[in-house]
């Protein structure tokens, strides 16, 4: 697979002259691509498009997904789910959307009156809201449905009332709704368990099943608007069309029962006998009314969105939920990525080679094809071959000669560029005296022809232990683990002991090294062990703070050494001698990195702070790009740092001096939310 993005300025930013008034501008380089969960299309404006995804981003689209840009974040989580956008029939400026929470027990209808830029919660607050439609008959009148019942509001939302029994045994857990077209009080609901309707705005209900396969999931139901007695549902057990209103239906043939789990169908506006069905495996299109179906896309991929220009009924827009927007401009016949500006997959880790910025490997929450790389700073991604599973991984690691895993169960892997796929790789070695005695003693015990080279691999195992991180300082590759500090001077081939000293026996847990290589740092318990000579002899240093646990170790530059911890963030100026408790609301912090005076630091649960003097004061960065979590924060030697989102894919932090008369641009919260040292 290949994917296609832009490094922008090949992560030229965060200078080191950075002033603490400066400007900051968020830049998303890649991956491109993630999941979609909503379209909608603006009716007044066929280029206008809105998507929302399952963490309440809501991006925008001038020119019919042609280009994205984040516009907005809806929810005060990070996990809302966007189930539906409605762009108001009347008002191209006011937007509806309903949503669910994935952890945090939110969800609810929220309203926008600048397009999009802003939204409030108008309704249905903690309600897991799966579907919402607004009445093409009578615009003030919406109906959402949640996992309780169906709600109506007859006031463009300010009010919501429920028309479904309370905890009636069937009328609960509303996947779908939708509206006759000429008349506001007909409402179709599909739930978990089958379809229903009601005539009268709610007073009562009549279950719709003639003809469905019972237990059908029903997720999805349109109304033709030329002929309203013509409907169609989707359901796990396939798509269903009734002739009279819903009173019976009738199963289409065509796709095969394996792949009939189909999320959404819609209609060609200007076709009517045209239909595309949006599956978990792929979309499908029919254009003789369901008599014959077609596979239009490859099978693995799960559409959750479509719109069909209007106008030009052959441009039709999928959103997937790995491979972001794809458009198609011949009816389905060919589709093409339409990622420009939506970089949003959903990252659980990320390795980026300090020597050289341009390269870069980050893992995908997905259990297949899980690893993307690129070697030209974002311009081109490309797979990893086989080998390595995401679920066996613990860490990647970028190191000189290319990429490094280590495993959850012990051990390390690299990827053979050649073969083009993982091997185990590191063997664990005794110390080289150690070595030697053992062949000596095997070579007398043998026949002479043993050689002694021969028993030393007779000597060594693959690394057993697990390794919790690793570091690169020139020829010496150092690896903190559970059997203790390691070190490597033939590129990670063996591994040994890094030395004499007993406490490099113990557990560790984190690795830094300086630029130059000649300083190397490591958390083992509650010591900080410190070389000057890149691991020539060692020194072992007290950690007053261990107890607050989770220690890893940042080096930014020789005057600023970090350590975070799930109770507060720690900085040494003196190579770790001795530690200051950097005062910012007791926080838990997950990775710093930085470049002179500007630092960046990325918090366990939520966000990021920025230091523009060497940490005298910090802000909260308050963008909708830095809301979310970061798994990785890194420091190039050219002095760029980068941020990778676990949401937003790898962005970049640009900086410059802001002139007094400035306005626009600041993602810092004003100076009375600065967090200052007491």
């Amino acid at each position: 697979m290949l994917m296609r993005g832009k490094w922008f300025g090949a992560f030229a930013f965060f200078a080191a002259t950075a002033l603490v008034t400066s400007a900051q501008t968020w830049r998303q380089v890649g991956p491109p691509g993630g999941t979609v969960i909503s379209l909608a299309a603006d009716p007044h404006n066929v280029q206008k498009l809105y998507l929302g995804t399952s963490d309440g981003h809501v991006f925008t689209s001038n020119d019919e997904g042609g280009h994205w840009q984040l516009l907005s974040r809806i929810g005060t989580g990070q996990d809302d789910v966007i189930t539906h956008i409605v762009v108001d029939s009347r008002d191209s400026n006011r937007l509806f959307a309903s949503t669910w929470t994935l952890y945090s027990g939110g969800g609810g209808v929220y309203r926008s009156d600048d397009a999009g830029r802003s939204w409030r919660l108008i309704g249905l607050a903690k309600e897991t809201v799966r579907a919402l439609a607004q009445s093409p008959s009578n615009p003030k009148i919406f109906a959402a449905g949640s996992l309780t019942g169906i709600y109506r509001s007859t006031d463009d939302g300010k009010t919501w009332e429920r028309i479904t029994p309370e905890k009636h045994e069937d009328l609960r857990n509303f996947d779908s709704v939708a509206f006759d077209p000429h008349d506001a009080n007909v409402i179709y609901a599909g739930t978990y368990h089958l379809p229903w309707k009601t005539t009268d705005g709610g007073k009562n209900w009549t279950s719709i099943k003639a003809g469905m396969i019972d237990d059908s999931d029903v997720m999805s139901i349109i109304v033709d608007p030329a002929n309203p007695s013509s409907v169609h549902a989707t359901a796990c057990s396939g798509i269903y069309r009734s002739v009279d209103s819903g009173t019976t239906w009738k199963r289409y043939g065509g796709i095969p029962f394996v792949y009939r789990r189909t999320q959404l169908i819609r209609q060609d506006p200007q076709h009517p006998e045209t239909l595309y069905a949006g599956t978990t495996s792929g979309l499908w299109k029919t254009t003789n009314e369901g008599a014959e179906w077609k596979r239009l896309t490859p099978l693995d991929w799960v559409v959750n969105a479509i719109v069909i220009d209007p106008k030009n009924p052959e441009r039709v827009i999928i959103g997937t939920e790995r491979e972001g927007v794809q458009i198609s401009e011949n009816g389905g016949a060919a589709f093409s990525a339409s990622n420009n500006g939506f970089n949003h997959q959903h990252i659980l880790d990320v390795a980026m080679d300090r020597q050289h910025p341009e390269r870069a490997l980050v893992v995908l929450t997905f259990d297949n094809n899980a690893f993307l790389a690129t070697r030209d700073g974002g311009t081109t991604w490309s797979t990893l071959g086989p080998g390595l599973r995401r679920t066996e991984l613990r860490h990647v690691y970028a190191a000189p000669t290319g990429w490094w895993a280590s495993l959850n169960n012990g051990g390390l892997m690299k990827y053979e560029d050649a073969q083009r796929k993982w091997v185990k790789s590191g063997l664990l070695v005794a110390d080289s005296g150690t070595v030697l005695a053992r062949a000596a003693a095997k070579a007398r015990k043998t026949a002479a022809r043993q050689s002694a080279a021969k028993s030393r691999a007779q000597a060594s195992k693959l690394l057993p232990y697990q390794v919790n991180d690793m570091a690169f300082a020139g020829a010496n590759w150092f690896a903190a683990t559970t059997g203790g500090l390691l070190v490597s001077h033939d590129s990670g081939a063996t591994w040994k002991i890094a030395g004499t000293e007993p406490l490099l026996k113990q557990p560790a847990q984190s690795l830094e090294a300086s630029d130059d290589g000649a300083q190397i740092w490591a958390v083992s318990g509650r010591n900080l062990l410190y070389s000057s000579n890149a691991g020539a002899h060692w020194e072992a240093r007290d950690i007053p703070f261990a107890t607050a646990g989770n220690l890893r170790i940042y080096h930014v530059n020789d005057a600023n050494l970090f350590i975070t911890t799930n109770m507060g963030l720690y900085l040494s100026r003196d190579a770790g001698r001795t530690w200051n408790r950097e005062e910012v609301r007791d926080l838990q912090f997950q990775a710093v990195a930085g470049s002179g005076k500007a630092l960046l630091v990325a918090l366990q649960k939520r966000g990021l702070l920025a230091s523009f003097d060497a940490g005298k004061s910090w802000q909260k960065v308050s963008d909708p790009l830095a809301d979310g979590f970061f798994p990785v924060l890194m420091a190039q030697r050219n002095g760029a740092v980068v941020a990778a989102s676990a949401t937003e894919g790898i962005l970049t932090l640009e900086t410059g001096a802001r002139s007094a008369d400035s306005t626009g641009t600041s993602m810092l919260l004003p100076a009375g939310d600065s967090q200052k040292p007491r």
